[in-house]
Parts: structure tokens; sequence; C-alpha cells
């Protein structure tokens, strides 16, 4: 079952779980874990989603919350595109590039970012006066960002995901009653209409995943989710002027996982990875699918909750990121380790592979609640140097439960 964002946020501050009891607790590694900015719910914004990092190692994403005081919004604001930039002392610096206004622009940003080539940045928000957007900001000379809403979607819905090809072709979901998978293709001149194409409607109570990611060839993969089990991983061709979907893995439940709601990624051999809200022992999975003659054939790689009180984390609902050496981060939503709000903050953690073909997990993190954060809603990203950067939705406060964070974590 899919939530919203205020929602979700009532939902773990109300209530807890109750953890499966087994073996001993999980290891966790030595790493050093900070808090790089604590939002206020003021003009800086709040409730940040998923990052991304540009080429000099800044930080952007962007914050469901906050803003704009006068947007009319029933909380500080209609959300903000922000930056984060390191200075010489250790401290970051954040900067609002776009603050929503709740009318034709846009309100509450969710989802990720992406850059194209010549710099400007790709989003969705999921409300406004006239609906939820698809917009560009574009960078100028004097160091502001303009707005341009490129597509826009009567009502408010929820799932947003954007990917972008070396077209410049942008690919993202929309979710209603169900999900609606769409393609926006740049104009010829500049300033011109972008051209919307409907790729997908799902049937209804059928959810695509919360990420997109296209291969070389332009196939477009992800994950879909019914509103009860169990889900699974769909291909996109295009061929003779069209897209055609293939269904490639269905989960069956149980011990083998489902409802896989952050999509896949993809790693040079073809292979996919993602998580799974359930199955396992009821907290969630890590799982790969290898491609077998004309099928695809899973693998759980880990199931979660397998530690005293699910101290290895539960509840993985973000997308995975791989390091140079084939490693798996990613975050889950609790589990970990009690904290004043619920029975687990969340975690950080990595799977490694071994010779064995097993995969092991080290928790690089444990969330604590109050100003160290809790939550992770979104995932990690890395800047190749060993660093893992990150937000959690909630936290950030010494009191209340506080309008989210963006960390570092660093082995």
């Amino acid at each position: 079952m899919r939530y919203s964002l205020y929602a979700r946020h009532k939902l773990f501050i109300i209530i807890g779980f109750v953890a499966t009891l087994v073996l001993a607790p999980a290891l966790q590694a030595a790493t050093h874990y900070k808090v790089l900015y604590r939002f206020t719910d003021g003009a800086d914004g709040a409730y940040p989603n998923s990052l991304i990092l540009d080429k000099a190692g800044n930080i952007y994403g962007t914050a469901a919350a906050g803003g704009d005081p006068d947007s009319g919004n029933l909380n500080s604001g209609c959300g903000v595109v922000f930056e984060l930039l390191p200075s010489g002392d250790g401290i970051w610096q954040e900067r609002v590039l776009y603050a929503f206004h709740g009318r034709t622009d846009g309100a509450q940003p969710g989802g990720n970012l992406v850059f194209d080539a010549s710099g400007n940045i790709y989003g969705t928000t999921s409300g406004g006066s006239a609906g939820g957007t698809v917009f560009e900001l574009s960078p100028q000379g004097d160091g502001t960002w303009v707005e341009t809403v490129l597509a826009r979607f009567s009502g408010n819905f929820d799932g947003q995901a954007v990917a972008i090809d070396a077209l410049g072709n942008l690919f993202g979901v929309i979710s209603y009653a169900e999900s609606v998978v769409y393609e926006l293709s740049p104009p010829q001149q500049k300033g011109g209409t972008w051209t919307e194409t409907t790729i997908y409607t799902t049937p209804e109570f059928v959810w695509i995943g919360s990420n997109l990611v296209l291969d070389q060839k332009r196939n477009l993969y992800g994950s879909w989710s019914p509103n009860f089990c169990c889900g699974g991983v769909y291909e996109f061709t295009y061929a003779d002027k069209g897209w055609q979907l293939t269904n490639i893995y269905a989960f069956q439940g149980g011990g083998n996982g489902g409802e896989p709601e952050s999509g896949v990624i993809l790693d040079s051999k073809g292979r996919m990875y993602g998580t799974g809200m359930s199955g396992g022992n009821n907290w969630g999975i890590v799982f790969e699918l290898k491609r077998s003659g004309g099928q695809w054939d899973e693998s759980m790689l880990y199931n979660f909750c397998s530690f005293n009180n699910c101290a290895d984390g539960a509840w993985p609902y973000a997308p995975l990121a791989f390091d140079q050496a084939g490693n798996l981060y990613g975050t889950t939503e609790a589990g970990g380790t009690t904290c004043v709000y619920i029975h687990g903050c969340g975690v950080v953690f990595k799977l490694a592979p071994t010779k064995s073909g097993e995969w092991n997990e080290t928790v690089l993190h444990r969330f604590k609640g109050g100003l160290d954060g809790y939550s992770p809603f979104d995932g990690v990203i890395l800047d190749g140097k060993g660093h893992m950067y990150g937000t959690t939705s909630l936290g950030g406060t010494s009191s209340g439960h506080g309008y989210g964070t963006v960390f570092e974590v660093t082995p």
C-alpha cells in the first residue's frame, strides 16, 4: 500500500513494529557518520528526498515542504530544490535554488532529480493549483535558477520517478489509482513545447516503483507492485516507433519476497538488483535477477530482520547503489536500534559478495533519532571516493519529530 509523504510521517511517529528475535546482533562497521545539514521547516525546506551530485561534488535535492511561507500551503511552504556546498572548514552550506509557490509552478517536489549535459536540472512535483508538474531548472549567469514547467498532469499524484537518456528525452511515472509511464521529448528549437507520449498505463491498483533505469540500448526497466502481493519487474523495449512491455519476473511472495517498490539497478553484465518490502522474514529482502536461457531467475541476497530486534534493518524501500568494487549499498526505513519515536530508526547497510556466492551484510550506521535523524526513506549516493550521502525524512531536532537531515557516511 502506498502512503502520501505526510501520512507516512504520521504513521512512523505513531506506530512501531515487533521484531523477530533470532541470532545475534548484526555486525556494525567502524565508519564515520556526520550530519551535513538539518532542515528547519523554514525557507530552507523540510522532509528531503533523494540526492544527486554534480561533477564538483556539490549535492542537490528536493524537500517536500518549507520554502515560501506565503504559498498558502498548510505547512511552511510548498517545497524547494536545494544545493549543499562544502566549505574549507568541513561545514556544508545550503542554498535554495527554487522555492515552489503552489500555483502553476507546482508544489511538493518528490522523487529524484537528474542533470542533462548542459547542467539543467529536471524533476517533478506532486501538486499545485493546476496539478502536478515535470519541471526544468536552468542556471543563469547571475547565479539564479529559472523554472520552466515542461508538462502538467491534472490532479495530484504520487510516485514520481524521472530518468534521462543521452538524447535528453525524459522518462517518468505518475501514480493515481494506477500508474502512467510517459516520455517527454525536447523541442527541436529552444523554447518550444516538449512532446509527451504515454508509454503505458497500468491496471487500477497497480503501481510502478519509484525508480526507472535505462540500459545502453535505451531499454527501460522498473518494478511494479499491486495493492496486495506480490509485484514484479518489467522491461520496455522500443521498436517500430512504439514501446513493448515485457513482464520479466513476477514475485511469488512468502519467503521469496515481494513488493519491489523501488525499481532495480543494473550491473555491467545485465544482472538486476533491487529490494522488496515484504517476504523473507516479513521485513523485506534484497534480490538479484539473472537471465538464464529465456527466463530470469531470482536469488535472495539478503533477508532483513535476521538478527535480534531487527538490528540489521527492516523495510528496505529505497533503490540500491553500487560501488566500483561491486558492493551494494542501501537503507532501511526501520530496524537498527530502538529510538525515541519508533522501535528502530533505520540503517545504512552494505552487502558484499563472497567467493562462495553468498552476500554478507554490514551495518554502516544505525540511526538514533533526534539530532541524528531517522527514517531514511530514500537511498544513498556515492561519490567515487568512498563517501556516501543520503537523507533522513525525519529527525534533526532535539525534540519533536524533526524535518529531516542530509548525512554523510565514510568507511
